[in-house]
């Protein structure tokens, strides 16, 4: 396919490892991912009747509250 190097990568299903921002909320292992504020970045989801629809997958590792970093999600869209 031409130029789709230029694109970035998308996970429909399967583990990913994912950019997270847990400065105001930690992440734990279960919770639900959503977009943050911070551009590229996710952030869980505490209100579920909110995420409902918003969610990007299930962290399979935590993230301290106050870090930005990697967490492994489960990505299983439907």
């Amino acid at each position: 396919m031409p130029g789709s190097h230029d694109m970035p990568p998308i996970a429909l299903n399967g583990r990913v490892w994912v950019e997270c921002d847990a400065t105001t909320t930690a992440i734990e292992i279960g919770d639900l991912l959503t977009t943050s504020d911070t551009p590229g970045r996710a952030m869980a989801a505490r209100d579920r009747a909110m995420a409902s629809g918003a969610t990007l997958g299930k962290a399979m590792t935590a993230l301290p509250k106050g870090e930005r970093g990697l967490v492994l999600v489960l990505v299983n869209l439907q």
